[in-house]
């Protein structure tokens, strides 16, 4: 759902104010197609999902008696039994430091299009 708003986000226009980056190449037809679901379908979902997930926190704190919060925001939780350990080295957070400059240089080159 995420990536698709992002994606019909490229090709919207709102007429107004903001145009995505992509519209030029693309068809009058497949800008309104992309416009319409990006603010009428897609922000909905987003908002839904962005809802279902305070509902599951609050489902969790409230009927099962566990925080959710702090483990999200730390990355650790307590569990009544052991489990194996995430993979976290070296060569992971290099992995993880290729991936957000890819995505940098992408966003980049999208930002250049649209100027």
């Amino acid at each position: 759902v995420l990536a698709l708003q992002a994606g019909t986000g490229l090709f919207s226009d709102d007429e107004i104010f903001a145009s995505g980056p992509l519209t030029r190449f693309v068809s009058n037809d497949t800008v309104g197609q992309a416009t319409g679901y990006h603010s009428d379908v897609g922000q909905y979902l987003v908002l839904a999902l962005v809802a279902l997930h305070l509902l599951a926190i609050a489902f969790y704190a409230l009927v099962k008696k566990q925080s959710l919060v702090r483990p999200m925001l730390l990355g650790d939780k307590l569990l009544p039994t052991p489990a194996p350990a995430a993979r976290d080295d070296t060569a992971t957070r290099l992995g993880a430091l290729a991936v957000l400059a890819l995505c940098a240089a992408a966003v980049a080159w999208l930002v250049q299009l649209g100027g």
